[in-house]
């Protein structure tokens, strides 16, 4: 004659314990735990790393505007350091031109004697 297995019968009667020293409900509880872990910390690196390549393409932007900028200001000083600016310039202030220059000569070769 067969024997017929009830599944609630199995599930009241009193378990034989296993060889196996770790539970798995428990192990597996524990991978559950670190995946979600280590996904929610790679989430937060992805976010770090996308924050800080917005701000270093804004600081790439700005440092392009500011080197554009520079050698602007350096063509308008080169323009008023010109000759032909200062010379004007010059004119406008009525200076006049130097044309003979005359150097003074010390008859003794030495300047001041201890």
């Amino acid at each position: 004659m067969k024997k017929i297995v009830n599944c609630y019968k199995n599930r009241l009667e009193p378990r034989v314990k296993s060889g196996c020293l770790i539970n798995l409900k428990i192990f597996n509880t524990f991978l559950l735990v670190v995946i979600f872990g280590m996904s929610f910390a790679y989430l937060i690196g992805v976010s770090d790393l996308t924050v800080k390549g917005f701000a270093l393409q804004e600081l790439r932007t700005q440092t392009a505007k500011l080197a554009e900028q520079k050698l602007s200001y350096e063509q308008q000083v080169d323009a008023m350091q010109s000759y032909y600016v200062l010379s004007e310039r010059a004119k406008s202030l009525n200076m006049v031109a130097i044309s003979d220059i005359e150097y003074l000569q010390a008859i003794n070769q030495s300047v001041a004697k201890k």
